[in-house]
């Protein structure tokens, strides 16, 4: 018996295996381009890692997807070389080849658990924090990585010819009336050089320093003039703060326990729905093997269509979850993607396994 349980392991594993790192390279793909957006102020590593963190938040749904492919394909490809025909006809239950990915998805369910509770949270808090908020924000809302930067708080455009690092030549400075240098004749400055100071994580000002200042109307103002912005007023529109996806389920669950999270009933429903997430490889072992059993006379293809159902049953679950918590208040809404998806398995699996 454990030979047999074995072949199909082995197999089965090395499917999943093979699902998972293509499903993750094409998740590494396609969050290129939102990497290089959330790397403004940082470099080619940040990017790099921006893109890997965002990859590895999404791990749970990778994990499932994989694994449920993984058991259509090798137990369709069994049906169809009549390999499970042939363990019933020695007068084996259908239940002991799929015994193989019932094991592995207990195992997965295992990982996802120990994962979604304290390894993905922490995950989800850095990808947002690779660079400092503080200098991403003032970059971003500065737009330091253009040809036109504006501070719209104090009005103040600049535009230059070039630039090294935060270090910009030759630039045509617009000054708005009000402003520190309100007192020239022209509103609008030539200038040899503008630094703008590297900004650090607990900073509370942005400082300037303009270089060679020439005024078209006034002539020369001044070699070296600093100027200092709020930095609060800069970064403030774009700041994220903390939720629940960012803090492991123990910390949850003691703030709940202790009657100080704000929203108790929406961290609840966190945990529950990190559990519900835990429990898919295990509950979509059988399916994904009925499913399997039941394609055997019409192909891969469509076997692997049908496995969209319970695929499309959990995820219309979640959002109905969702939408339930925000009317109801109820976090026992976290466990309707699985209702959802045992009321749709149940039936399958009966009819396939008393065959």
């Amino acid at each position: 018996m454990w030979k047999l349980h074995r072949y199909y392991l082995k197999e089965l594993v090395v499917n999943a295996g093979i699902t998972f790192l293509v499903l993750f390279a094409v998740v590494l793909v396609s969050l290129i381009a939102r990497g290089i957006q959330r790397s403004q102020g940082g470099g080619l590593l940040d990017a790099a890692l921006i893109i890997v963190l965002w990859a590895l938040d999404s791990f749970p749904h990778l994990l499932t997807i994989a694994f449920l492919i993984a058991t259509v394909l090798t137990f369709t490809r069994a049906s169809q070389d009549r390999e499970l025909i042939a363990i019933r006809a020695a007068g084996l239950s259908p239940r002991v080849p799929m015994t193989a990915a019932v094991l592995v998805g207990i195992a997965l369910s295992v990982i996802g658990s120990l994962a979604l509770h304290y390894v993905i949270p922490d995950v989800h808090f850095r990808k947002y924090r690779v660079i400092a908020e503080v200098v991403r924000n003032a970059f971003v809302n500065l737009k330091l990585g253009s040809d036109r930067i504006k501070v719209l708080e104090t009005g103040y455009v600049m535009t230059f010819r070039r630039h090294e690092d935060y270090e910009y030549f030759d630039c045509i400075l617009f000054c708005p009336s009000d402003g520190p240098l309100r007192d020239l004749e022209s509103p609008i400055l030539h200038v040899d050089k503008i630094a703008i100071l590297p900004i650090e994580e607990h900073a509370e000002t942005l400082s300037i320093v303009l270089t060679g200042i020439r005024d078209p109307i006034g002539g020369n103002v001044s070699e070296g003039l600093p100027i200092s912005l709020s930095l609060h007023d800069l970064i403030n529109r774009e700041r994220r703060d903390d939720s629940n996806d960012d803090m492991r389920s123990d910390q949850l669950l003691s703030e709940v326990l202790r009657g100080v999270h704000r929203a108790p009933h929406e961290a609840v429903y966190t945990l529950f729905r990190r559990c519900c997430f835990a429990l898919m490889p295990a509950l979509l072992a059988p399916i994904g093997y009925c499913i399997a059993e039941f394609a055997r006379e019409r192909g891969r293809m469509v076997a692997l269509v049908l496995a969209l159902i319970p695929l499309a049953l959990f995820y219309l679950g979640e959002v109905l979850g969702a939408r339930l918590l925000a009317t109801t208040q109820s976090p026992w809404s976290a466990w309707l993607p699985a209702v959802l998806l045992l009321a749709g398995g149940l039936p399958l699996c009966w009819r396939q396994l008393r065959r």
